[in-house]
C-alpha cells in the first residue's frame, strides 16, 4: 500500500512537470500565431510525403546483383564475397544492398580466363 502511494507521487510529479514544461515551451505564442504555425508544419508534412526524397530507387542497368555475379562465374555467394574480401572484384552498397558493375565484373571474368554467357 505504501509502495503504490509512492509510485503515485512519483507520477504526480512528473505529470505536473511535464505539464510545466509543455506550458513554458509554447508561453510566448498567441493563439493565432501557433496555428498558423502549425498549419504551415502540417503543409511542410503534407508536401514530404507526397514527394518523397529517400525512397531507395532500384541501381541502374549496368549494376548487377551478387547473385547474378555468382550465375556467371558459377560460384556460390561466399565465394563472390570472398573475391570481394581480396579485391578480386568490387563491391558498390546501396540501401543495404550489394551490387557490382556489369564491366568491372566482365572484366574479371576475362582476368580469370572465363567466358562471359
Amino acid at each position: 500500500m505504501i509502495r503504490e502511494k509512492k509510485n503515485f507521487a512519483a507520477y504526480k510529479r512528473y505529470k505536473i512537470l511535464f505539464f510545466m514544461t509543455t506550458v513554458l515551451q509554447i508561453e510566448g505564442i498567441g493563439a493565432n500565431d501557433l496555428f498558423a504555425r502549425l498549419d504551415q508544419m502540417e503543409s511542410a508534412i503534407s508536401a514530404l510525403s507526397a514527394n518523397p526524397k529517400h525512397t531507395a530507387t532500384p541501381p541502374q542497368a549496368d549494376y548487377i546483383s551478387r547473385r547474378e555475379v555468382a550465375n556467371i562465374f558459377k560460384i556460390s555467394l561466399v565465394t563472390v564475397n570472398d573475391w570481394v574480401n581480396k579485391g578480386i572484384l568490387q563491391a558498390y552498397k546501396v540501401a543495404n544492398r550489394v551490387y557490382f558493375k556489369r564491366s568491372e565484373v566482365e572484366n574479371a571474368l576475362v582476368r580469370k580466363g572465363g567466358k562471359y554467357e
